[in-house]
Protein backbone atom coordinates (compact mmCIF):
# COMPACT_ATOMS: atom_id res chain seq x y z
CA UNK A 1 0.00 0.00 0.00
CA UNK A 2 1.17 3.33 -0.72
CA UNK A 3 1.74 5.38 2.25
CA UNK A 4 1.79 9.51 1.48
CA UNK A 5 4.39 11.55 3.17
CA UNK A 6 3.02 13.47 6.12
CA UNK A 7 1.78 16.77 5.17
CA UNK A 8 2.24 19.94 7.52
CA UNK A 9 -0.40 22.33 6.88
CA UNK A 10 1.39 25.20 9.38
CA UNK A 11 4.22 24.58 7.76
CA UNK A 12 2.98 25.28 4.10
CA UNK A 13 0.69 28.57 5.41
CA UNK A 14 3.95 29.93 6.56
CA UNK A 15 6.03 29.09 3.55
CA UNK A 16 2.93 30.22 1.48
CA UNK A 17 3.09 33.68 3.36
CA UNK A 18 6.40 34.11 3.40
CA UNK A 19 6.30 33.98 -0.52
CA UNK A 20 3.76 36.09 -0.67
CA UNK A 21 5.01 38.76 1.36
CA UNK A 22 8.36 38.42 -0.36
CA UNK A 23 6.73 39.07 -3.79
CA UNK A 24 4.47 41.55 -2.67
CA UNK A 25 6.87 43.95 -0.79
CA UNK A 26 8.34 44.23 -4.42
CA UNK A 27 5.25 44.17 -6.30
CA UNK A 28 3.60 47.27 -3.79
CA UNK A 29 6.68 49.47 -4.14
CA UNK A 30 6.89 48.65 -7.89
CA UNK A 31 3.19 49.44 -8.42
CA UNK A 32 3.13 52.77 -6.03
CA UNK A 33 5.34 54.26 -8.58
CA UNK A 34 3.42 54.39 -11.84
CA UNK A 35 0.21 55.20 -9.11
CA UNK A 36 2.35 57.87 -7.58
CA UNK A 37 3.03 59.85 -11.09
CA UNK A 38 -0.41 59.03 -12.26
CA UNK A 39 -1.35 62.67 -11.42
CA UNK A 40 1.59 63.93 -13.81
CA UNK A 41 0.97 61.60 -16.75
CA UNK A 42 -3.01 62.82 -16.87
CA UNK A 43 -1.64 66.44 -16.87
CA UNK A 44 0.86 65.66 -19.42
CA UNK A 45 -0.92 62.96 -21.51
CA UNK A 46 -4.76 63.66 -23.55
CA UNK A 47 -7.36 60.92 -22.97
CA UNK A 48 -6.50 60.39 -26.49
CA UNK A 49 -2.83 59.12 -26.16
CA UNK A 50 -4.00 56.94 -23.21
CA UNK A 51 -6.44 55.59 -25.97
CA UNK A 52 -3.61 55.15 -28.48
CA UNK A 53 -1.38 53.67 -25.68
CA UNK A 54 -4.14 51.32 -24.50
CA UNK A 55 -4.56 50.22 -28.00
CA UNK A 56 -0.88 49.52 -28.53
CA UNK A 57 -0.99 47.13 -25.44
CA UNK A 58 -4.06 45.27 -26.55
CA UNK A 59 -2.57 44.06 -29.48
CA UNK A 60 0.69 43.53 -27.95
CA UNK A 61 -0.94 41.38 -25.17
CA UNK A 62 -2.78 39.24 -28.23
CA UNK A 63 0.65 38.71 -29.87
CA UNK A 64 2.58 37.85 -27.11
CA UNK A 65 0.64 35.35 -26.08
CA UNK A 66 0.75 32.89 -28.84
CA UNK A 67 4.82 33.78 -28.91
CA UNK A 68 6.02 30.98 -26.32
CA UNK A 69 3.47 28.63 -27.09
CA UNK A 70 2.31 28.74 -23.67
CA UNK A 71 5.45 26.16 -22.87
CA UNK A 72 6.16 28.93 -20.00
CA UNK A 73 3.56 27.50 -18.09
CA UNK A 74 4.83 24.03 -17.92
CA UNK A 75 8.09 25.03 -16.34
CA UNK A 76 6.78 24.64 -12.72
CA UNK A 77 5.66 20.62 -13.54
CA UNK A 78 9.09 18.65 -13.99
CA UNK A 79 10.43 17.19 -10.90
CA UNK A 80 14.40 17.57 -12.41
CA UNK A 81 15.38 21.31 -12.92
CA UNK A 82 17.30 20.38 -16.13
CA UNK A 83 13.98 19.53 -17.36
CA UNK A 84 12.59 22.77 -16.77
CA UNK A 85 15.66 24.06 -18.42
CA UNK A 86 15.01 22.31 -21.47
CA UNK A 87 11.80 23.68 -21.32
CA UNK A 88 13.07 27.19 -20.80
CA UNK A 89 15.20 27.28 -23.99
CA UNK A 90 12.14 25.77 -25.98
CA UNK A 91 9.95 28.60 -24.69
CA UNK A 92 12.47 30.68 -25.34
CA UNK A 93 13.60 29.81 -28.99
CA UNK A 94 9.98 29.96 -29.68
CA UNK A 95 9.44 33.63 -28.85
CA UNK A 96 12.31 34.53 -30.70
CA UNK A 97 11.14 33.21 -33.88
CA UNK A 98 8.11 34.68 -33.34
CA UNK A 99 8.92 37.94 -32.85
CA UNK A 100 11.38 37.77 -36.33
CA UNK A 101 7.83 37.12 -38.10
CA UNK A 102 6.16 39.59 -36.34
CA UNK A 103 8.74 42.10 -37.77
CA UNK A 104 8.60 40.85 -40.92
CA UNK A 105 4.56 41.12 -40.56
CA UNK A 106 5.40 44.88 -39.55
CA UNK A 107 7.23 45.75 -42.68
CA UNK A 108 4.69 43.37 -45.34
CA UNK A 109 1.94 45.56 -43.38
CA UNK A 110 3.64 49.02 -43.54
CA UNK A 111 4.55 48.08 -47.44
CA UNK A 112 1.05 47.97 -48.54
CA UNK A 113 -0.91 50.56 -45.75
CA UNK A 114 1.58 52.55 -44.85
CA UNK A 115 1.42 52.39 -40.79
CA UNK A 116 2.45 54.55 -38.09
CA UNK A 117 6.45 54.30 -37.28
CA UNK A 118 5.35 53.33 -33.49
CA UNK A 119 3.76 49.92 -34.62
CA UNK A 120 7.71 49.02 -35.39
CA UNK A 121 8.19 48.52 -31.44
CA UNK A 122 5.50 45.72 -31.27
CA UNK A 123 7.60 42.76 -32.18
CA UNK A 124 10.69 44.19 -29.81
CA UNK A 125 7.57 44.46 -27.29
CA UNK A 126 6.86 40.72 -27.98
CA UNK A 127 10.06 39.35 -27.68
CA UNK A 128 10.83 41.49 -24.51
CA UNK A 129 7.55 40.00 -22.61
CA UNK A 130 7.71 36.92 -23.87
CA UNK A 131 10.96 36.07 -21.97
CA UNK A 132 9.91 38.13 -19.60
CA UNK A 133 7.06 35.61 -18.95
CA UNK A 134 9.73 32.80 -19.13
CA UNK A 135 12.25 33.59 -17.17
CA UNK A 136 9.58 34.85 -14.33
CA UNK A 137 7.94 31.55 -14.64
CA UNK A 138 11.38 29.87 -14.19
CA UNK A 139 12.37 31.89 -10.78
CA UNK A 140 8.97 31.23 -9.65
CA UNK A 141 9.82 27.30 -10.35
CA UNK A 142 12.94 27.77 -8.03
CA UNK A 143 11.45 29.90 -5.54
CA UNK A 144 13.71 33.16 -6.33
CA UNK A 145 10.77 35.34 -5.38
CA UNK A 146 13.36 38.04 -4.85
CA UNK A 147 14.47 38.45 -8.58
CA UNK A 148 10.85 38.44 -9.00
CA UNK A 149 10.25 41.16 -7.02
CA UNK A 150 13.28 42.97 -7.84
CA UNK A 151 12.59 42.58 -11.89
CA UNK A 152 8.56 44.22 -11.09
CA UNK A 153 10.15 46.82 -9.27
CA UNK A 154 12.63 47.66 -12.23
CA UNK A 155 10.28 47.57 -14.88
CA UNK A 156 8.03 50.01 -13.39
CA UNK A 157 10.83 52.33 -12.53
CA UNK A 158 12.03 52.61 -16.19
CA UNK A 159 8.65 52.77 -17.55
CA UNK A 160 7.74 56.04 -15.35
CA UNK A 161 10.66 57.69 -15.78
CA UNK A 162 10.96 57.34 -19.71
CA UNK A 163 7.36 58.08 -20.25
CA UNK A 164 7.70 61.83 -18.35
CA UNK A 165 11.16 62.42 -19.60
CA UNK A 166 9.83 61.18 -23.47
CA UNK A 167 6.71 63.67 -23.19
CA UNK A 168 8.44 66.86 -21.28
CA UNK A 169 12.00 66.78 -22.90
CA UNK A 170 11.07 65.77 -26.56
CA UNK A 171 7.07 66.22 -26.37
CA UNK A 172 6.72 62.32 -27.72
CA UNK A 173 3.46 61.82 -27.37
CA UNK A 174 3.94 58.18 -27.74
CA UNK A 175 6.28 58.41 -24.74
CA UNK A 176 3.91 56.11 -22.79
CA UNK A 177 4.35 53.10 -25.41
CA UNK A 178 8.47 53.76 -25.09
CA UNK A 179 8.07 53.76 -21.46
CA UNK A 180 6.06 50.54 -21.65
CA UNK A 181 8.58 48.82 -23.99
CA UNK A 182 11.59 49.87 -22.51
CA UNK A 183 10.14 49.05 -19.18
CA UNK A 184 10.09 45.36 -20.09
CA UNK A 185 13.89 45.66 -21.99
CA UNK A 186 15.84 46.45 -18.71
CA UNK A 187 13.36 44.04 -16.52
CA UNK A 188 15.12 41.25 -19.07
CA UNK A 189 18.63 42.17 -18.99
CA UNK A 190 18.32 41.89 -14.74
CA UNK A 191 16.89 38.54 -14.94
CA UNK A 192 19.09 36.83 -17.99
CA UNK A 193 22.36 38.46 -15.97
CA UNK A 194 21.39 36.89 -12.99
CA UNK A 195 19.62 33.51 -14.20
CA UNK A 196 22.55 32.70 -16.74
CA UNK A 197 24.80 32.75 -13.63
CA UNK A 198 22.63 30.81 -12.42
CA UNK A 199 22.78 28.46 -15.50
CA UNK A 200 26.35 27.91 -15.69
CA UNK A 201 27.25 27.23 -11.57
CA UNK A 202 24.66 24.24 -12.55
CA UNK A 203 26.39 23.32 -15.82
CA UNK A 204 23.32 22.90 -17.72
CA UNK A 205 23.43 22.36 -21.19
CA UNK A 206 21.25 22.24 -23.91
CA UNK A 207 20.03 18.96 -24.74
CA UNK A 208 17.77 18.86 -28.29
CA UNK A 209 16.54 15.34 -27.82
CA UNK A 210 15.31 16.22 -24.42
CA UNK A 211 13.84 19.05 -26.15
CA UNK A 212 11.75 17.23 -28.22
CA UNK A 213 10.77 14.89 -25.63
CA UNK A 214 9.39 17.56 -23.01
CA UNK A 215 8.00 19.54 -26.12
CA UNK A 216 5.84 16.15 -27.17
CA UNK A 217 5.01 15.65 -23.00
CA UNK A 218 3.84 19.35 -22.90
CA UNK A 219 2.02 19.60 -25.76
CA UNK A 220 -1.26 20.48 -24.39
CA UNK A 221 -0.07 23.61 -23.83
CA UNK A 222 0.37 25.06 -27.08
CA UNK A 223 -2.77 22.75 -28.23
CA UNK A 224 -5.03 23.68 -25.70
CA UNK A 225 -3.29 26.49 -23.22
CA UNK A 226 -2.05 29.23 -25.97
CA UNK A 227 -5.40 28.98 -27.68
CA UNK A 228 -7.48 29.30 -24.71
CA UNK A 229 -4.86 32.08 -23.42
CA UNK A 230 -5.27 33.98 -26.80
CA UNK A 231 -8.98 33.65 -26.75
CA UNK A 232 -8.97 35.25 -23.23
CA UNK A 233 -6.36 37.98 -23.96
CA UNK A 234 -8.55 38.56 -26.75
CA UNK A 235 -11.66 38.87 -25.30
CA UNK A 236 -10.29 40.60 -22.11
CA UNK A 237 -9.05 42.89 -24.71
CA UNK A 238 -12.75 43.44 -26.63
CA UNK A 239 -13.99 46.81 -25.04
CA UNK A 240 -10.38 47.90 -26.25
CA UNK A 241 -10.59 47.21 -29.89
CA UNK A 242 -14.39 48.03 -29.83
CA UNK A 243 -14.82 51.06 -27.70
CA UNK A 244 -12.69 53.17 -30.37
CA UNK A 245 -15.07 52.43 -32.98
CA UNK A 246 -18.15 53.22 -31.51
CA UNK A 247 -16.92 56.16 -28.87
CA UNK A 248 -14.32 57.72 -30.01
CA UNK A 249 -10.38 57.26 -28.52
CA UNK A 250 -11.50 59.94 -25.77
CA UNK A 251 -13.50 57.48 -24.35
CA UNK A 252 -10.73 54.44 -24.39
CA UNK A 253 -8.61 56.54 -23.09
CA UNK A 254 -10.87 57.47 -20.16
CA UNK A 255 -12.27 53.77 -19.84
CA UNK A 256 -8.57 52.37 -20.31
CA UNK A 257 -6.98 54.72 -17.51
CA UNK A 258 -9.73 53.84 -15.54
CA UNK A 259 -9.08 50.54 -15.55
CA UNK A 260 -5.46 50.15 -15.32
CA UNK A 261 -5.36 52.06 -12.24
CA UNK A 262 -7.40 49.95 -10.30
CA UNK A 263 -6.81 46.71 -11.92
CA UNK A 264 -2.85 47.40 -11.41
CA UNK A 265 -2.32 47.01 -7.83
CA UNK A 266 -4.98 44.24 -7.80
CA UNK A 267 -3.27 42.68 -10.54
CA UNK A 268 -0.11 42.69 -8.82
CA UNK A 269 -1.50 41.37 -5.82
CA UNK A 270 -3.22 38.57 -8.00
CA UNK A 271 -0.23 37.59 -10.02
CA UNK A 272 1.90 37.24 -7.07
CA UNK A 273 -0.50 35.01 -5.46
CA UNK A 274 -0.97 32.91 -8.50
CA UNK A 275 2.75 32.29 -8.97
CA UNK A 276 2.72 30.77 -4.65
CA UNK A 277 -0.46 28.97 -5.36
CA UNK A 278 0.00 27.72 -8.71
CA UNK A 279 3.62 26.19 -7.71
CA UNK A 280 2.45 25.24 -4.32
CA UNK A 281 -0.75 23.75 -5.53
CA UNK A 282 1.12 22.25 -8.19
CA UNK A 283 4.04 20.57 -5.39
CA UNK A 284 1.18 19.26 -3.36
CA UNK A 285 -1.30 17.62 -5.95
CA UNK A 286 1.84 16.06 -7.28
CA UNK A 287 3.26 14.62 -4.20
CA UNK A 288 -0.52 13.36 -3.66
CA UNK A 289 -1.58 15.58 -1.18
CA UNK A 290 -4.85 17.31 -0.72
CA UNK A 291 -5.08 20.89 -1.98
CA UNK A 292 -8.43 22.25 -0.62
CA UNK A 293 -6.79 23.69 2.41
CA UNK A 294 -4.51 26.23 0.64
CA UNK A 295 -7.76 26.36 -1.70
CA UNK A 296 -10.45 27.89 1.11
CA UNK A 297 -7.73 29.67 2.59
CA UNK A 298 -6.70 32.00 -0.41
CA UNK A 299 -10.17 32.39 -1.30
CA UNK A 300 -10.98 33.62 2.11
CA UNK A 301 -8.11 36.24 1.90
CA UNK A 302 -8.42 37.38 -1.94
CA UNK A 303 -12.55 37.94 -0.99
CA UNK A 304 -11.24 39.82 2.11
CA UNK A 305 -9.44 42.52 -0.03
CA UNK A 306 -12.10 42.58 -2.47
CA UNK A 307 -14.29 43.30 0.14
CA UNK A 308 -11.90 46.27 1.89
CA UNK A 309 -11.72 47.64 -1.97
CA UNK A 310 -16.10 48.34 -1.93
CA UNK A 311 -15.28 51.96 -0.64
CA UNK A 312 -12.92 53.06 -3.17
CA UNK A 313 -15.07 51.66 -6.30
CA UNK A 314 -18.43 53.99 -4.53
CA UNK A 315 -16.29 56.82 -4.34
CA UNK A 316 -14.58 56.33 -7.15
CA UNK A 317 -15.95 59.30 -9.60
CA UNK A 318 -14.91 61.89 -7.05
CA UNK A 319 -11.35 60.36 -6.12
CA UNK A 320 -10.72 60.15 -9.95
CA UNK A 321 -11.49 63.81 -10.66
CA UNK A 322 -9.46 65.07 -7.03
CA UNK A 323 -5.99 63.26 -7.85
CA UNK A 324 -6.33 63.25 -11.32
CA UNK A 325 -8.07 65.91 -12.65
CA UNK A 326 -12.07 67.21 -13.26
CA UNK A 327 -11.79 65.77 -16.91
CA UNK A 328 -10.74 61.78 -15.81
CA UNK A 329 -13.89 62.41 -13.80
CA UNK A 330 -15.78 60.15 -16.16
CA UNK A 331 -13.33 57.06 -15.78
CA UNK A 332 -13.94 56.74 -11.84
CA UNK A 333 -17.41 56.31 -13.52
CA UNK A 334 -16.67 53.51 -15.84
CA UNK A 335 -15.00 52.04 -12.87
CA UNK A 336 -18.23 52.16 -10.55
CA UNK A 337 -19.97 50.35 -13.52
CA UNK A 338 -17.29 47.96 -13.37
CA UNK A 339 -16.77 47.13 -9.96
CA UNK A 340 -17.71 43.54 -9.85
CA UNK A 341 -16.04 41.91 -13.20
CA UNK A 342 -13.04 43.77 -11.89
CA UNK A 343 -13.32 42.34 -8.54
CA UNK A 344 -14.61 39.10 -9.44
CA UNK A 345 -11.88 38.83 -12.30
CA UNK A 346 -9.28 39.56 -9.03
CA UNK A 347 -10.51 36.42 -6.96
CA UNK A 348 -10.79 34.07 -9.50
CA UNK A 349 -7.49 35.17 -11.31
CA UNK A 350 -4.90 33.08 -8.84
CA UNK A 351 -7.46 29.92 -9.29
CA UNK A 352 -6.83 29.99 -12.66
CA UNK A 353 -4.02 27.26 -12.34
CA UNK A 354 -6.36 24.72 -11.05
CA UNK A 355 -7.79 23.36 -14.37
CA UNK A 356 -3.71 23.11 -15.63
CA UNK A 357 -3.43 20.53 -12.54
CA UNK A 358 -6.14 18.46 -13.38
CA UNK A 359 -5.46 18.68 -17.19
CA UNK A 360 -8.73 19.69 -17.73
CA UNK A 361 -7.28 22.57 -20.43
CA UNK A 362 -10.15 21.31 -22.93
CA UNK A 363 -13.17 22.36 -20.97
CA UNK A 364 -11.66 25.74 -19.74
CA UNK A 365 -10.73 26.47 -23.38
CA UNK A 366 -14.52 26.34 -23.53
CA UNK A 367 -15.52 27.65 -20.96
CA UNK A 368 -13.49 30.94 -22.47
CA UNK A 369 -15.25 30.87 -25.56
CA UNK A 370 -18.75 31.63 -23.59
CA UNK A 371 -16.39 34.48 -21.80
CA UNK A 372 -15.20 35.50 -25.08
CA UNK A 373 -18.81 35.89 -26.37
CA UNK A 374 -20.14 37.94 -22.95
CA UNK A 375 -17.51 40.44 -23.84
CA UNK A 376 -18.19 40.85 -27.47
CA UNK A 377 -22.11 40.63 -27.85
CA UNK A 378 -22.81 43.76 -25.25
CA UNK A 379 -20.96 45.68 -28.48
CA UNK A 380 -22.24 44.04 -30.57
CA UNK A 381 -26.11 44.58 -29.62
CA UNK A 382 -25.93 47.36 -27.53
CA UNK A 383 -23.60 49.85 -29.41
CA UNK A 384 -23.72 48.72 -32.73
CA UNK A 385 -27.96 47.94 -32.91
CA UNK A 386 -29.41 49.66 -30.47
CA UNK A 387 -26.71 52.43 -30.21
CA UNK A 388 -26.98 52.73 -26.51
CA UNK A 389 -24.78 54.92 -24.23
CA UNK A 390 -21.61 53.46 -23.23
CA UNK A 391 -22.82 53.01 -19.60
CA UNK A 392 -25.20 50.79 -20.38
CA UNK A 393 -23.26 48.44 -22.46
CA UNK A 394 -20.49 47.86 -19.95
CA UNK A 395 -23.40 47.32 -17.64
CA UNK A 396 -24.95 44.59 -20.08
CA UNK A 397 -21.29 43.33 -19.83
CA UNK A 398 -20.54 43.11 -16.23
CA UNK A 399 -23.59 40.95 -15.90
CA UNK A 400 -23.23 38.26 -18.61
CA UNK A 401 -19.44 38.20 -17.71
CA UNK A 402 -20.15 38.35 -14.15
CA UNK A 403 -22.04 35.11 -14.67
CA UNK A 404 -19.56 33.03 -16.29
CA UNK A 405 -16.84 34.11 -13.36
CA UNK A 406 -19.31 32.87 -10.86
CA UNK A 407 -19.15 29.72 -12.87
CA UNK A 408 -15.45 29.33 -13.54
CA UNK A 409 -15.20 29.67 -9.40
CA UNK A 410 -17.76 26.91 -8.46
CA UNK A 411 -15.95 25.09 -11.11
CA UNK A 412 -12.68 25.29 -9.58
CA UNK A 413 -14.20 24.60 -6.12
CA UNK A 414 -15.72 21.26 -7.68
CA UNK A 415 -12.49 20.02 -8.95
CA UNK A 416 -10.62 20.93 -6.15
CA UNK A 417 -12.95 19.24 -3.50
CA UNK A 418 -13.72 15.80 -5.85
CA UNK A 419 -9.93 15.53 -5.24
CA UNK A 420 -9.94 15.83 -1.58
CA UNK A 421 -12.75 13.17 -0.73
CA UNK A 422 -10.27 10.79 -3.42
CA UNK A 423 -7.29 11.65 -1.13
CA UNK A 424 -9.50 10.90 2.18
CA UNK A 425 -10.87 7.44 0.62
Amino acid sequence: MLKLKPWNPVKVKSEFSRNVLTLMTGTTIAQAIPIAISPILTRIYTPEDFGVFALFISIVSIMAVVSTGKYEMSLILPKKDTFAYQLLILSGIIVLVSSIIYLFSVVIADTFYSIDDIYYLLPFAVLFIGLNNTFDKYNNRIKNYKLMSYQRLIKTTIESIVSIAFMVLFHLKTGLIWGFVLGFFVSNLTMLYINVKSFQQKAFTVSKAKMKILAKKYINFPKYNMPHAMLNTVSANAPIFLIPVFYGNATLGLYAFGLKIIQAPLGLLSTAIFNVLGQKMAEEYAKGNEILTIYNNMLKKLSLVAIVMIPFFIFADDIFAFVFGSEWREAGGYIQIMSVVVLGSFILSPLSSIPHIFNQQKKAFILEIIATLTRILPFIIGAYIFKFEIEIVLAIYVVLYGLVLLYGLSWSYSLVKSHHQEVNK
